[in-house]
């Protein structure tokens, strides 16, 4: 090994070492006043200090003291010549190279602000996505791309590109960080220097077997420990590519990436995100091939990437791509079931967004779109049970309002002469009892099919019995009879319209059978050609019964008129909707288009 001493910190071949000759009076505690630490690494860690002689804020990557061998102090230095060999806008300055006052090295580099692509990627945030697009992460990809191509016709292999060696400034820089694994290319004049003195020809073999750089985003020959070069890195930039159009890695993270990095002949993204467009999802799979000779070059895919953001399109490509998306729409057309007509869906809309134009697309979309489907989705169904619930709600804070009119109207019967005050009492109560449920329940939000709906309607026919008890089945009670059983068959309850008729008849029966077995006095009798009624809890004076039966008509006419006209609007807007749906669906189809899918198409 050759000893020179204008390189700090070479070391002789006797294991002394040149450290302090030339640097050590302009040690990092002189020039440099450090500050806290911004980041470590497996060889050092690096620090903010503010350079005291221009009076700029830098960086200082230290070197951990445990580390410094030989080995490590070598691909220590070769890092800082490399990277301050590399001139390029993407790749950080370095400042200074040097030993400190203690005897450990140091390089001093652009103090660096922004964000790692690393960040980006993992950012949940509304405000991160809405900064960083895919048309924006992608310019700067083309960004990297260039870097890595300057440092490639320079003879240098960084092998270890992934997001987190990826910084985007706030002002619209992009660097590409951490050039300590970089390899050297036997010829590369630039870094001639950097051979000769740190042993770089030993430093740059890779050993058999030996792994160098990060699982996941390694190409094919650096997981097998081959030897690298300029393909290697792009396979690299491809893992990012496919990660900025997947919204997920290419490949698992640690050791569990090596099979699959080894076996996979390419990597496409398009087979996990469906919006990946087809000129990016090629140029992807190119860039991952595990053939390196398939590979386009850091430059090709730079300018590939910049064709698009250019608007560039391949158009032969993409109508090969609408019609296997149109073939598959077809053939899930002629399946059954609801997931095959969502699969034709997807399809067809997938080869249409490719080529407009596409017949067979057209036709399925055209047949899909006019036909309905012979059952509902499960989907679907379960929106509309959510709307029926909001139609359930409003029919129930009407009845709320009916129920409290009944309890207040009811004081009427203590102004007559009341011979039993339990009837009048119990019907009271239950009608105050069912206004309180049902207000409940209408400020609940509840599924249509609910429990809460059966204890309502038994309230509610409880009601009923209790009125047919003190007032006699046929005096006042078959108005609200006739009025509550219209209005449980309008609501949908999710049970089946039996139980509602049901459970109105037999409310009735308690005050006919109590009356027949003579339990309670009869309220009504025939008497020749007329129909007397006589309520036996209370007398029922003339000007009593016409001011009651008005009320009852009043107030169920009211009501009954309420639930036909919310009736009416319901069904008029439901129809309305559907209709205006059905003809704008339409015009997204052209009518020589709306037949049956040709199977020849």
């Amino acid at each position: 090994m050759i000893e020179d001493e204008t390189i700090p910190g070479s070391l002789s071949e006797g294991g002394t070492t040149a450290r302090g000759r030339t640097h050590a009076a302009d040690g990092v505690g002189e020039r440099y006043a450090l500050g806290g630490v911004i980041g470590r690494g497996g060889m050092g860690e690096i620090r903010i200090a503010r350079d005291t002689r221009i009076d700029r804020e830098v960086a200082v990557k230290l070197m951990h003291a445990s580390q410094e061998d030989e080995a490590t102090v070598t691909r220590f230095f070769r890092e800082a010549r490399v990277q301050g060999g590399l001139e390029h806008p993407a790749v950080v300055p370095v400042h200074d190279l040097g030993i400190d006052a203690n005897g450990h090295p140091y390089f001093v580099m652009k103090r660096l602000v922004g964000t790692t692509l690393a960040e980006v990627l993992a950012a949940t945030d509304k405000l991160t996505r809405e900064r960083w697009p895919r048309r924006k992460l992608l310019a700067r990809l083309v960004d990297i791309c260039l870097a890595v191509e300057f440092a490639h016709t320079r003879g240098v292999i960084h092998r270890d590109l992934k997001p987190a060696n990826v910084m985007f400034g706030d002002f619209g820089e992009t660097y590409v960080l951490d050039w300590g694994l970089a390899r050297i290319a036997d010829d590369a004049a630039s870094f001639r220097t950097v051979h000769a003195i740190s042993g770089e020809r030993v430093e740059n073999a890779t050993l058999a077997g030996e792994l160098l750089g990060t699982p996941g985003y390694m190409s094919p020959e650096q997981a097998r420990g081959e030897a690298v070069d300029a393909a290697t890195d792009v396979f690299s930039i491809g893992c990012l590519l496919y990660e900025l159009l997947a919204g997920r890695a290419a490949l698992p993270r640690g050791l569990a990436a090596i099979e699959p990095t080894i076996s996979t002949p390419y990597h496409r993204p398009s087979a996990v995100a469906s919006d990946v467009p087809p000129e990016l999802d090629d140029l992807c799979a190119a860039a991952t091939a595990a053939d390196r000779t398939k590979r386009p070059t850091a430059r090709a895919l730079a300018d590939s990437v910049q064709a698009y953001l250019d608007g560039d399109r391949d158009l032969a490509r993409r109508n090969e791509l609408a019609e296997e998306h149109a073939q598959r729409a077809r053939q899930a057309f002629t399946a059954t079931g609801d997931a095959a007509r969502a699969e034709a869906m997807r399809e067809a809309g997938r080869a249409l967004a490719l080529d407009p134009g596409n017949a067979t697309a057209l036709d399925v979309i055209g047949h899909l779109l006019v036909a309905a489907p012979t059952s509902i989705p499960a989907e679907a169904l379960a929106t509309a049970d959510r709307e029926r619930a909001a139609i359930r709600r409003s029919v129930i804070k009407l009845s709320v309002q009916g129920l409290a009119g009944l309890t207040l109207a009811g004081a009427v019967f203590f102004t007559m002469r009341v011979h039993h005050v339990w009837p009048i009492v119990l019907m009271q109560a239950l009608t105050a009892l069912t206004a309180g449920v049902a207000f409940m329940v209408s400020r609940r939000d509840l599924p249509v099919r609910t429990p809460w709906a059966l204890v309502l309607l038994f309230l509610n026919c409880a009601v009923i019995a209790s009125s047919c008890i003190c007032l006699g089945p046929l005096f006042a009670v078959p108005i609200f009879f006739v009025g509550s059983l219209a209005a449980w068959l309008f609501q949908p309850t999710g049970y089946a319209p039996w139980i509602v008729v049901v459970s109105h008849a037999v409310a009735v029966v308690p005050a006919i059978v109590l009356e027949a077995t003579g339990v309670v006095p009869r309220t009504f009798r025939l008497t020749g050609d007329a129909l007397e009624l006589s309520p036996w809890a209370f007398d029922l004076s003339p000007v009593a019964a016409v001011v009651v039966m008005s009320l009852a008509v009043i107030m169920q006419c009211a009501m009954t008129a309420t639930l036909a006209i919310k009736g009416r609007v319901i069904q008029e807007d439901a129809q309305n909707r559907v209709h205006a749906q059905s003809w704008h669906l339409r015009q997204l189809v052209p009518t020589d288009r709306k037949s049956e899918p040709r199977g020849d198409a």
